[in-house]
This record gives C-alpha cells, sequence and structure tokens, in this order.
C-alpha cells in the first residue's frame, strides 16, 4: 500500500480537496484507490508524516517546509484542477510505483 500525506496549513479544507481529487485522478487512470492510504496534515504533522511517506502532496507556499532529503512532493497551485493533478502527480506516482517494483 501506498501512503500519501497531503499538507496544508491546518490539515483540513484544501487537503481534502488534494486527496478527493487524487482519488478521482488515480481511478481515471485505472489505480484501485484502496491500494493508497491517504493522510491528511497540517504543517506540523505533516513534516513529522513525511519521513513515514511515499509522496507528500502540498501546494508551493509551503516550499520552504518540506524536507528535501524526504519523499517525492508534489506541488499543486490549483487545488481544484483535476488536470493540474494529473499532470504533475502522475509521472512522480509512475516512478515511486516502478523503484518499489525494482
Amino acid at each position: 500500500m501506498l501512503k500519501i500525506v497531503c499538507m496544508c496549513g491546518a490539515g483540513v479544507g484544501s487537503s481534502l480537496l488534494v486527496v478527493m481529487g487524487l482519488q478521482n485522478v488515480l481511478k481515471k487512470n485505472g489505480y484501485d484507490e484502496r491500494d493508497f492510504q491517504f493522510e491528511q496534515a497540517d504543517l506540523t504533522t505533516g513534516r513529522g508524516m513525511a519521513n513515514s511517506c511515499d509522496i507528500l502532496v502540498t501546494t508551493p507556499a509551503f516550499e520552504n517546509n518540506v524536507d528535501k532529503d524526504g519523499p517525492p512532493v508534489v506541488y499543486i497551485k490549483n487545488l481544484f484542477s483535476e488536470a493540474e493533478i494529473e499532470e504533475k502527480f502522475m509521472p512522480v506516482l509512475k516512478k515511486v510505483l516502478k523503484k518499489k517494483k525494482d
């Protein structure tokens, strides 16, 4: 199971939008969302959870709060845009899945 942490300021609104967008994008691309564990987190919690997740998703506003040596990070500007989520998330997902498979 792949663990994806969606991090925003309070860990509620924006991160929920991202989770819903990710679920739609995964379904659209033929993935079973049950193969993924989604966690919503505020900045403090998200930084701690980053050490145990496979992909971190957040907004560019929080780029300075992300450990550059941590998991791959996907920055989404427009949280309502599934096209942007797909464009930025899917290549990272494919790399992570390939690495886990190897």
